[in-house]
């Protein structure tokens, strides 16, 4: 029995059989096309939309971004010829600027709001603490006292909305003006601001208690005495320390960390200082003019925050901060060295371990400003750049980065 040869296909009907998968296939993508045309007339009646065979062709409707960077819809009219290009979407700034900026969404996070609650807590607790000695044992008109804590809370309350407005701004991507101190806005955007107005504020209130009779008053007629006041007058640091950690965005951030190595030094500086304020509250400082020297060094060091807070908002290195550094460190340092060589050799005061920290702080200070002047001067300043159209949306921006970087 013969065994059936398998039936070999013709040529002919082999090239029927690959047109109709092929006729198929286009049927499908045709059909998908229409589908995708009808759900966009759909959410969009108004607008008139070029034909399916035209609506996404590859040469006809969206044409691939040029070296330019931008995106161009061909709007299909009834005659042919008068087809024009136009840009979809435009976009000003680049891939790599767009790294540097912030992150597109910015929530507010429990651990901020918690922060923000306590500097408010801590300016009405001291404000009115001191408002309260004032108004007691002196015979001032209160309504000044309290009108200036006022002030310092609506000042720190514009701050707070200042600062989140900039950070919306920069999570979308908005150009970013510059501050009327000539910084770009930044993390810390006007945080130099809001300390100024608490030491300006605070300054007068401490400085009118220990140089009056009031500061006996407190030690006979008040619970806590001068233990209570000196606590009082050291609740600047923990709001300091609120201040930073109420607007600090990224907790790995190299901003962090550099912030927070400025509040310990500012730290260290008051806790000096205020050990020979301690001194002159126990009456151990009987000359005038040291007296008058720790009074001056220890407000110097609670309004240093204020150089180094617009430093962290500033967006260039100049060997200006390199100087303003070597300064704050240098008015603190320098005079509290000289009153304590002045206490042992006139009052024999026992010698204090504060005073290798300003001999050394002094050293560190003078080889800092020596490395530091002589590498930002053999390179150029850092300076971050927000390109960005004050025109465009937020999701506008989003898109043209996306844009921009499928393209690179």
């Amino acid at each position: 029995m013969a065994t059936p040869h398998p039936r070999i296909p013709s040529p002919l009907h082999t090239a029927a059989r690959t047109g109709s998968v092929r006729e198929s296939e286009k049927g499908r993508r045709e059909e998908r096309r229409n589908t995708m045309i009808a759900e966009i007339v759909k959410d969009n009646p108004e607008a008139s939309y070029p034909r399916a065979e035209e609506a996404i062709s590859p040469d006809s409707p969206i044409s691939s971004a040029p070296e330019t960077g931008q995106l161009f819809l061909r709007s299909a009219a009834s005659n042919p010829e008068e087809s024009s290009t136009k840009p979809l979407v435009s976009y000003i700034m680049t891939s790599g600027e767009f790294m540097q900026t912030a992150p597109l969404f910015v929530h507010k996070s429990r651990r901020s709001v918690f922060y923000k609650a306590l500097c408010f807590l801590l300016l009405v607790g001291q404000g009115g603490i001191l408002d309260f000695y004032l108004i007691v044992f002196t015979d001032l008109y209160w309504c000044s006292w309290i009108a200036t804590d006022m002030v310092v809370l609506s000042g720190w309350g514009i701050f707070f909305v200042k600062n989140a407005r900039s950070k919306r701004e920069r999570a979308c991507g908005f150009h970013q003006k510059s501050s009327i101190f000539g910084c770009n806005l930044g993390e810390f955007t006007f945080a130099y601001l809001a300390w100024l107005i608490y030491v300006i504020a605070c300054t007068p209130k401490v400085v009118l208690i220990l140089e009056t009779s009031i500061l006996d008053l407190i030690a006979l007629k008040v619970p806590f005495g001068v233990t209570g006041f000196k606590m009082i007058v050291l609740l600047s640091v923990p709001l300091l320390f609120c201040l930073i950690n109420s607007i600090i965005e990224d907790l790995n951030g190299a901003t962090r960390y550099r912030s927070q190595s400025c509040f310990m030094s500012t730290f260290l500086d008051l806790l000096d200082s205020f050990v020979l304020v301690e001194m002159l509250l126990k009456q151990e400082i009987p000359n005038l003019y040291l007296r008058y020297t720790i009074i001056s060094v220890y407000f110097v060091a609670l309004g240093i925050p204020v150089v180094w807070l617009y430093e962290l908002t500033a967006s260039k290195m100049h060997c200006r901060w390199v100087w303003a550094r070597f300064l704050v460190g240098a008015l603190v340092n320098a005079p509290l060295l000289v009153v304590r060589c002045f206490l042992i050799y006139l009052y024999k005061a026992p010698v204090s371990v504060f005073m290798l920290k300003n001999a050394f702080v002094l050293v560190w200070k003078c080889l800092e400003v020596m490395e530091q002047c002589v590498t930002v001067r053999g390179s150029s300043p850092a300076q971050f750049s927000h390109c960005v159209s004050e025109n465009d949306m937020c999701p506008h921006g989003y898109v043209n980065t996306l844009a921009v970087n499928t393209q690179s």
